[in-house]
């Protein structure tokens, strides 16, 4: 059976639907509603914030004292000036330096590491003076003995002198020291009698006699001779 609407029933559905509407909140022309709920925390929250507090800097150059992150870039531009580890000591790369701040020998071109300087004694090269390290002989170098400057190659068996040296001594294979020499040739200039001249006492190249009697004639005067003529 229909039912219908009086005038009692009327005002009640109206006094409903005012009350369901006033649960809901007015439409904002150009804001939509969210299914977040914003809270005053959160609102406080927000006005606690300092302006730009949030704001990344960005670093477009390397700094000792900046504590901003550095651009990307600018990291692999720096990290392309560097040296590549694999080219130290590689072919085509770049020479190392050993502990003693030296370029390792295996580094260099063969012919810098020919002239091995050290001490011979023995037959055997060394390293020092006290002759504690050995030096092993290889071909195609030459060795230089710091005592006595001279040069030698390895034979394979031995160290054999690279040609004749005119070296330093006293004896018949060896040259005169300097100083004795210029000494020698000082006293060659200035007037002395020869060791095998004659003495009246000593025979040298005429006997003590004749030396005697040669001292003994007394040189003619200028009168003398003009006595001759007179």
């Amino acid at each position: 059976m229909s039912k219908f609407l009086d005038l009692t029933g009327l005002a009640a559905l109206v006094e409903n639907i005012d009350e369901e509407l006033a649960l809901k909140v007015d439409k904002v022309s150009g804001k939509d509603l969210s299914t977040n709920d914003f809270t005053n925390a959160y609102k406080e929250k927000l006005d606690g914030i300092t302006a730009g507090a949030n704001k990344t800097v960005v670093d477009d150059t390397l700094q000792s004292s900046s504590s901003n992150p550095v651009q990307n870039k600018v990291v692999k531009a720096e990290l392309d000036k560097k040296l590549n580890s694999s080219e130290k000591g590689s072919a085509g790369g770049v020479a190392e330096l050993g502990s003693d701040g030296k370029v390792p020998a295996a580094q260099l071109p063969a012919f810098v590491d020919d002239i091995v300087e050290g001490y011979l004694s023995g037959g055997k090269f060394y390293k020092e003076s006290a002759h504690t390290t050995n030096i092993q002989g290889e071909a195609s170098k030459v060795y230089v003995d710091l005592t006595t400057n001279k040069a030698y190659r390895w034979s394979g068996t031995a160290f054999v002198e690279v040609s004749a040296s005119l070296a330093i001594g006293n004896t018949s294979s060896t040259a005169g020291r300097g100083d004795w020499t210029k000494t020698a040739y000082d006293h060659s200039q200035t007037a002395h009698a020869p060791t095998t001249a004659a003495t009246q006492s000593a025979m040298g190249l005429m006997s003590a006699g004749d030396k005697k009697k040669l001292d003994s004639i007394t040189a003619i005067t200028t009168a003398e001779i003009e006595a001759l003529f007179a």
